[in-house]
């Protein structure tokens, strides 16, 4: 498990009593609970340049090619820093 640190928030006294249901009923702590609905809105909010897989859009040369057939090639030289060749 990685190291955490310790963060405070102040919640509304309605967003607290829902967060401890939710909690109670899928078994966890409040705490756990509130980091997956923080995870989930950081992976939303990311954009393409933040996201590796989105990163990739765009990569390739414009125009006809054989990207479809020579992909792996295509990343390897994307994520080498073209050291490939």
């Amino acid at each position: 498990m990685q190291r955490m640190r310790r963060t405070q928030i102040y919640l509304q006294p309605d967003l607290d009593d829902a967060l401890e249901r939710l909690a109670r009923k899928r078994g966890t702590s409040k705490a756990d609970v509130i980091r997956l609905a923080a995870r989930r809105f950081v992976e939303q909010e990311q954009t393409g340049e933040e996201d590796a897989i989105l990163g990739l859009i765009g990569i390739g040369h414009g125009g006809p090619g054989r990207v479809s057939e020579e992909h792996d090639r295509y990343l390897a030289e994307h994520s080498l820093g073209d050291r490939s060749t």
